[in-house]
């Protein structure tokens, strides 16, 4: 092991370990290095162990895959629709540019000239945000008849911090691009919400009422919402 020492006016003797694994040790001036290495024997198993701990966690969290909000759920080889991880096929066609087919098993890209990665994620995103306004808008009119309101339009666009908005004014709705990965339920659940927006402006109880009185089971759709990852 490797210790970078450094003798200061201090009092007592201290050992760190930063993230990336080196270790410093600050003596107090006057202290012979005799007595420095008397301290790291007396260490040493302890330090061992914590290095140990500390390649183990850097490790696991190497392993595991991790999604933040905002992030385009495509590795150039797979999409997500609707809570379902889909290979993703791009094919030279006749079709029109920008065309896809989705299947049970695999979601299909159709270009007409060679498509850079930047292009792809161009296109995927289109597809995302293809399938939530459709699905989006249909929600909408079904569940506006029960809640008995009226939105004026929908645009769906990323986001990184917000699912959905309601403009209370003109009852313009907003949805995010990236509720396509997402299970279908909690596209849902954000339709509910925003248009409890249209009876309710703020968050209050009488909104959370709302919301409860179409849709009792909203509080497992926001959990699923938060869970789910789409890595």
């Amino acid at each position: 092991m490797k210790i970078k020492l450094w003798f200061k006016l201090v009092k007592n003797i201290t050992l760190r370990i930063k993230e990336d694994g080196s270790i410093f040790l600050t003596a107090p001036v006057g202290m012979s290095l005799s007595e420095v290495q008397q301290f790291l024997e007396s260490r040493e198993q302890w330090l061992r162990q914590q290095l140990q701990r500390m390649l183990q966690a850097q490790s696991q969290q190497k392993q595991e895959q991790k999604y933040s909000m905002g992030e385009l759920p495509f590795d150039g080889q797979h999409v997500w629709l609707w809570g379902k991880r889909l290979p993703a096929h791009f094919l030279l066609s006749g079709k029109k540019h920008g065309t896809y087919g989705v299947q049970a098993d695999a979601v299909y890209f159709y270009y007409r000239s060679e498509l850079s990665n930047e292009a792809k994620c161009a296109f995927v995103e289109f597809f995302y945000k293809q399938e939530v306004s459709g699905r989006g808008e249909q929600l909408l009119q079904v569940w506006e008849k029960k809640m008995g309101v009226h939105h004026t339009g929908l645009k769906v666009h990323r986001m990184k911090t917000r699912w959905g908005s309601c403009n209370v004014r003109t009852g313009g709705i907003n949805l995010n691009t990236l509720l396509a990965c997402w299970p279908q339920e909690c596209l849902e659940y954000i339709v509910v919400h925003e248009l409890a927006h249209l009876h309710e402006a703020n968050h209050s109880q009488r909104f959370h009422a709302i919301v409860e009185r179409y849709l009792p089971e909203w509080r497992e759709r926001k959990k699923l919402l938060a869970a789910f990852k789409p890595v």
